[in-house]
């Protein structure tokens, strides 16, 4: 290889490290300076700075819309006769379904045996039938086409966008920000050593991280943020002095605010590779394997070692996003959902592994999120857009071995239903499941409403409906 096409293809990786670092969120950080002007109400209190214990927040999305209702299916008979009176060809079928006990409200899909196995261990709960809500609704008031409808359900991008903003009553007024980034915002301030920020994407742009005054990582699943090469001085000796020459021209003053944010953001992509660079290395193997053929196995494996570099860090709390693609099957289901539920079960099951075995079991936090679920309904051989759907919490801390919430009626046309294809009613809303991972992360009572906006149009009890953590 030629010393220029080495050089401007190290140039390019620095430029794609800068732009995970300085764009990753849904607008730019010049943007987002002045949306820190009116995010005021976020200012974190002295609360979050006398946080001294440690604690990291994963989702995992699974994009396209997740068929939960073939992850968690109903054990009681004549519950499971209307889910398969429901779902026909693409149920699961009942002597297949594993039950933690002979009086099981749930069972597990077969292709979940690692991550039963966890429920029953009492690290793992189910979340029933949550979704997209404004407030709760019902059959006729959908068919009113109420206000409290969300907007633009079923269309993929749109609930994306939705589900990790936390704001359907208006998520355009968010601009950037979503729920996991507005939490950042404030736990931002148990970190008070730290020069990174406490949110990470290893799956690239989201809406749940960016905040108003905080702007997440971004991160390669395999090499996290690599300092470039004729820049590193471990490489070789005369790399210092590029380093340094490049150190002069990122001081020079100027008076143009984007020549200002240039030299920002090139100086925060520098130093947060080389902080992570460091880290990373002294956090290298674990013991526990994984499938490296696995997208997501992958990402969970560099959440992992970020999680173990925590210290060197200089962080309490994290907050990190992975995703998995492939969920939306609308045709060739039954193939496409044993590999996708195959991959799930093991990539969930070893970083759990591996948190055992970093001694974090109590400490990590990981719940699934989607776009939507899936109708009850078969479109041929497969399943079409839906609303509520099945998710997991998984960690030592989970009040684990229960379901929270409650599964729908399951049949077509009934209340449950927004129309005669199963397209389930959520139960429970985002902002409920949110609030509750929210909560042990921290958030006081005080900010739950900034993070939630949403929120106050529920039960005002909402502990009740998910204590998921208990005094954990």
């Amino acid at each position: 290889m030629s010393h220029n096409h080495k050089t401007r293809r190290e140039r390019r990786d620095f430029l794609k490290n800068f732009a995970a670092v300085s764009l990753l969120g849904t607008g730019a950080t010049a943007m987002n300076g002045k949306l820190s002007l009116i995010g005021s109400a976020l200012a974190a209190s002295s609360d979050y700075a006398a946080l001294t214990d440690y604690k990291a927040l994963v989702c995992v999305f699974l994009y396209g819309g997740s068929d939960s209702f073939n992850m968690f299916v109903p054990a009681e008979q004549d519950a499971y006769n209307r889910y398969a009176a429901s779902r026909g060809p693409l149920a699961v079928p009942h002597d297949s379904l594993l039950l933690d006990s002979p009086s099981a409200t749930i069972g597990f899909n077969p292709l979940l045996s690692d991550l039963h196995s966890m429920y029953t261990s009492g690290k793992l709960a189910v979340i029933g039938n949550a979704g997209n809500l404004i407030a709760p609704v019902n059959r006729s008031l959908y068919e009113a086409e109420s206000p409290l409808i969300p907007s633009d359900l079923f269309a993929h991008n749109h609930q994306q966008e939705q589900w990790l903003k936390g704001l359907s009553s208006s998520p355009a007024s968010l601009v950037g920000t979503g729920w996991g980034g507005r939490m950042a915002d404030l736990l931002q301030h148990a970190n008070p050593g730290a020069t990174l920020p406490p949110s990470f994407s290893v799956a690239g742009t989201n809406y749940w991280l960016p905040g108003d005054q905080v702007q997440p990582l971004g991160l390669n699943a395999n090499s996290g943020l690599s300092l470039l090469s004729y820049l590193d001085s471990a490489r070789s000796a005369s790399n210092n002095a590029r380093d340094t020459a490049l150190q002069q021209i990122l001081a020079l003053t100027s008076a143009h605010p984007l020549k200002q944010q240039a030299a920002s953001s090139f100086n925060i992509a520098k130093n947060a590779a080389s902080q992570i660079d460091d880290a990373l290395a002294a956090n290298a193997n674990f013991t526990t394997p994984y499938d490296g053929s696995s997208r997501l196995a992958t990402q969970l494996r560099m959440v992992a070692r970020m999680i173990a570099s925590n210290s060197m860090l200089g962080m309490k709390r994290q907050i990190f996003f992975v995703g998995a693609g492939g969920w939306d099957t609308h045709d060739n289901q039954s193939p496409r959902l044993t590999a996708l539920l195959t991959d799930l079960n093991r990539s969930l099951t070893d970083f759990q592994a591996t948190l055992d075995e970093l001694n974090m079991t109590d400490k990590v936090t990981s719940f699934t999120a989607s776009d939507f679920g899936r109708t009850l309904t078969i479109n041929g051989d497969g399943s079409d857009h839906g609303w509520g759907g099945h998710y997991m919490v998984m960690g030592g801390a989970v009040n684990g071995g229960q379901m929270f919430g409650s599964l729908p009626s399951y049949d077509l046309g009934a209340s449950d239903d927004s129309s005669d294809k199963g397209r389930v009613i959520p139960s429970l809303s985002i902002n409920q499941y949110g609030a509750a991972l929210a909560e042990w992360m921290g958030v006081t009572d005080s900010d739950m409403s900034d993070v939630f906006p949403d929120l106050a149009n529920f039960d005002s009890d909402w502990r009740s409906l998910i204590p998921l953590f208990g005094n954990a």
